[in-house]
């Protein structure tokens, strides 16, 4: 009888798994004969679809790598998550040993953990509270923690990336966690603690992968976008050997290399407060299509 149960369950997993693409593509359809504005049925698996071609393609990963200017358009109308993951895996691909901590489990799809960037490594995630997906059946390690207070012995990582994620502590971030104690808002100052925990349980000579939004200092409650004094707080509280900075900015044809000076006004579109304003989920967004940040700090940081 279990074992009819067992196939009967995996029938039934297979047949929702199958409806679940089907409503899928139809979003993404629905997507690409619109006009592509961010946050629209659709935009998540389109996005989704970008990020699979972008994380494969040598190219691209070539010239992130090596700080060229990106293709021309590209990124069009998407947040920066395409921008900052392949900037990590671009480096994390020729990084030397295998335990990789992912700090905010912003790497948590199955098409990037399967990538060819982490194949040979041993990746953990933490975050503050369980995800929707986790893909244990991948070898991947899942930890809920604050990332002000680790769980990990000092020098546990080769490379750690902390992927939009930094701007986050010490904000209200009940949106994301079951533990409420945890995720109220404490002090913005906080941040450092958390950063001064990565360089703790990373080895001599291990790197920090960080993104962020950049711009003019914007506090929205649940996040806080870095200006450039802040990025300095942060950096003075890792003390790196060595460090290298790139800021990416938001243009209405794409994502492209620019500088701090150059991207020092940047806005944040705050997707959440503009649906809570208007009462509904139907977002109109801004004239040039922001998804988000207009203005990304990368920056690597070397223990």
């Amino acid at each position: 009888m279990s074992s009819v149960l067992t196939i009967a369950s995996r029938i039934k997993g297979s047949v929702g798994k199958t409806a679940w693409e089907i409503v899928k593509r139809k979003r993404l359809a629905s997507y690409l004969n619109s006009d592509r504005r961010p946050w629209r049925e659709g935009y998540y698996e389109y996005r989704q679809q970008r990020l699979a071609e972008a994380i494969n393609d040598d190219a691209l990963l070539n010239t992130l790598a090596e700080n060229r200017p990106l293709p021309e358009g590209y990124g069009y109308r998407l947040d920066a998550r395409i921008v900052e993951i392949p900037w990590v895996l671009s480096r994390v691909r020729t990084t030397p040993g295998g335990r990789f901590l992912d700090a905010g489990s912003a790497l948590n799809y199955d098409f990037v953990l399967t990538s060819p960037s982490l194949n040979e490594k041993q990746v953990t995630i933490v975050t503050l509270g369980p995800e929707g997906q986790a893909f244990w059946q991948l070898g991947v390690s899942y930890v809920f923690g604050d990332l002000r207070d680790l769980d990990f012995r000092d020098e546990r990582f080769d490379a750690v990336a902390c992927i939009s994620t930094i701007e986050h502590i010490g904000m209200d971030n009940t949106m994301y966690a079951r533990d409420l104690e945890i995720a109220r808002r404490s002090d913005a100052s906080e941040f450092v603690l958390a950063v001064k925990e990565l360089r703790r349980v990373l080895k001599p000579g291990g790197a920090l992968y960080i993104s962020f939004p950049f711009g003019r200092y914007e506090n929205h409650g649940w996040f806080q976008q870095f200006d450039a004094a802040l990025v300095d707080t942060l950096v003075s509280a890792f003390n790196p050997s060595r460090q290298y900075e790139r800021i990416y900015q938001y243009h209405p044809d794409g994502w492209q290399l620019s500088d701090r000076e150059a991207s020092k006004a940047c806005e944040f579109f705050d997707v959440h407060a503009l649906e809570n304003s208007k009462g509904n989920s139907t977002v109109a967004g801004p004239a040039d299509y922001a998804a988000g940040e207009r203005a990304l700090a990368c920056l690597e940081l070397v223990k």
